[in-house]
């Protein structure tokens, strides 16, 4: 049974971990691996110390397997939502995508920016009703309102 939950400072690691697998950072907006202490220190101010932003992870037999954050720009947020490479093709990344914006519960339009070659996420994005708004040559531009 698939769980989502908002995030708990002590799964900055787990969170870390999964941002850092091979299949994640290729289709990171920054594909260069963070350091687990900057991660540590980023993940606190921004999610535990910064109103506004919000992070949910995706829980099986109480370990993280999935992530999805909300970060606060101005007048809308910006998803991203990573999966560990080990549970992909199981649908977690749909159900953490759907449940996450359920918990979010906020009026503000959702966006989203998805590598044009990363199929999944762009599935994931659309079967929740994200609409592509804009392109360029490299990514798809998503928007949930």
């Amino acid at each position: 049974m698939i769980t989502i939950r908002p995030a708990k400072l002590g799964d900055a690691q787990r969170i870390w971990e999964i941002r850092n697998e091979p299949a994640s950072l290729a289709v990171a907006a920054s594909q260069q691996a963070i350091p687990l202490a900057r991660h540590i220190a980023w993940f606190e101010t921004k999610y535990f110390n910064q109103a506004g932003n919000l992070c949910f992870v995706a829980e099986l037999d109480g370990q993280v397997v999935g992530y999805s954050r909300f970060d606060l720009n101005e007048d809308h947020y910006l998803n991203s939502v990573a999966v560990s490479s080990s549970m992909h093709g199981k649908g977690i990344g749909t159900l953490l995508l759907k449940q996450s914006v359920e918990q979010l519960k906020s009026s503000l339009p959702i966006h989203a920016e998805v590598r044009k070659f990363n199929l999944a996420s762009v599935k994931i994005f659309e079967r929740n009703g994200f609409k592509k708004i804009s392109e360029n040559k490299e990514n798809f531009y998503y928007r949930f309102a």
